[in-house]
């Protein structure tokens, strides 16, 4: 039975009500500890700038990627951390957090629990790393770990809630969670070590680290368009697979009736003067048939359906694909044979599979001379199975290779969609499909599939 939220109800107020609470206690002892010592009178600006630079912060993420934010609010907590009395660091950091998450909307749940999050860290950080006026090496060192620590705190704090709500295992959500945000995170740790020293020995550089941040809002304005660069290509493209889609569709009944008729004028005017001309129409339906399927079978390897996998014996495909086209290679005096190196199963959706390697063994059918043989293999190779389709036709020219698998790259064989769509089923599929010509000796088209 899935998890309910009043599963969890209980263990997340408890984690609501615990983790401010112990918050509170480390900022007591800090504050037992390290006290309001005396400082320079310049650090106490400290407690408006935390609180301005963690709204801010929370106003404004930073974007480090289309789909990945993070919250530079961590900066001023570091500082709050090292730069203000013990007693008052935790509880500056930990009160801007507060006021940061309901400026922005945030429950009164969510913020007391982030507050409370902050507070354990600060606390902790103020104990270990706090500066004095004069500053050596053992302090820096002590500064810097107390910051690192800070925003592994942080983190591993705020996994739980989550761990709770959903249900699924703590150590893979914080594992998921650290491997995204860890270059963020040690940075903002770095670079709140290095202002907080630079403040207390040259209080003139303290700023320079943040010259950064020009920088950061020109990423982020290119992450911003770029993602809706990327917004509005998607749209195009659900447009263009409707299109195909509605396309085939609407086409296939009229052409249908066409050739109907067709085939009617032909059994009529058969030796007739205008027989020749009757074929020469049934033949041209016949690839716009064909050009219909594969417009379809286009836009269904494009759509975003999970695949409707089922375990596929590729032995049974290829044999499949083989009687499929035995009849349109003899009318070339083509032969189709198959050869199975070694047996081999996939986890697929064979439908879109069988249309990828149809329409490699089309395409070989279709350049192959009279008399040749079209070869499809199955083997296992070093990644996984193994589909081979090889031709002795006349290859393929060089300044075609590099756009072979792109849609409507014509050739005198075909309208250029087959390869595109196999690429696509293929790639789907978590495989890859590489092909390997020789001018007047034939290519082999090769599709590998990952184990399964």
């Amino acid at each position: 039975m899935a998890p309910t939220f009043t599963t969890f109800a209980r263990p997340l107020k408890a984690v609501v009500i615990g983790v401010p609470s112990a918050g509170v206690a480390l900022a007591v002892v800090a504050a037992a500890v390290g006290g309001f010592g005396a400082v320079q009178p310049w650090r106490w600006l400290i407690m408006p700038a935390c609180l301005a630079g963690v709204v801010l912060a929370e106003k404004y993420p930073v974007k480090i990627g289309p789909e990945q934010k993070v919250n530079l609010g961590a900066l001023p907590c570091i500082l709050a951390a090292l730069l203000l009395p013990p007693a008052i660091g935790p509880a500056t950091a930990a009160l801007s957090v507060l006021v940061g998450n309901r400026a922005t909307g945030r429950t009164w749940p969510e913020s007391v629990l982030n507050g409370g999050n902050t507070l354990v860290g600060v606390a902790i950080a103020s104990l270990i790393g706090p500066l004095r006026a004069d500053i050596d090496i053992e302090e820096d060192l002590r500064a810097t770990a107390a910051a690192f620590l800070y925003v592994a705190l942080n983190v591993s704090l705020a996994v739980l809630p989550a761990a709770l709500h959903s249900g699924k295992p703590y150590l893979t959500l914080l594992k998921n969670a650290a491997s995204a945000t860890w270059p963020a995170s040690l940075t903002l740790a770095a670079c709140g070590v290095s202002i907080a020293i630079l403040a207390v020995e040259a209080p003139l550089a303290a700023p320079l680290p943040l010259i950064v941040l020009p920088m950061i809002y020109r990423m982020n304005r290119a992450i911003e368009a770029q993602a809706k660069a990327n917004e509005q290509l998607a749209g195009v493209l659900a447009a263009q697979r409707r299109f195909l889609t509605d396309v085939s569709h609407q086409v296939a009944t009229p052409l249908a009736t066409i050739m109907t008729n067709l085939s009617i004028l032909r059994r009529a005017s058969r030796g007739g003067a205008t027989s020749e001309t009757v074929a020469d129409s049934v033949a041209e339906a016949e690839r716009m048939k064909r050009m219909l399927g594969r417009l379809r079978a286009l836009a269904h390897a494009d759509e975003d359906v999970p695949l409707r996998r089922e375990l596929v014996d590729l032995a049974e495909l290829t044999a499949d694909v083989v009687r499929a086209f035995t009849a349109q290679a003899a009318t070339t005096g083509v032969g189709l044979v198959t050869e199975v190196g070694a047996p081999s199963s996939v986890n697929a959706d064979k439908d879109l599979l069988r249309e990828a390697v149809a329409n490699l063994v089309d395409n070989a059918v279709r350049v192959s001379p009279p008399g040749a043989m079209v070869r499809l293999t199955v083997d296992r190779g070093s990644a996984g199975p193994v589909i081979a389709v090889a031709d002795t036709g006349p290859g393929i020219e060089e300044d075609r290779l590099p756009r072979l698998f792109e849609r409507f790259q014509r050739s005198d064989s075909g309208s250029g969609l087959g390869l595109a769509i196999a690429r696509r089923v293929v790639e789907r599929h978590g495989g890859t499909i590489r092909v390997k010509t020789e001018r007047g000796a034939g290519s082999t088209f090769t599709i590998e599939l990952p184990p399964g």
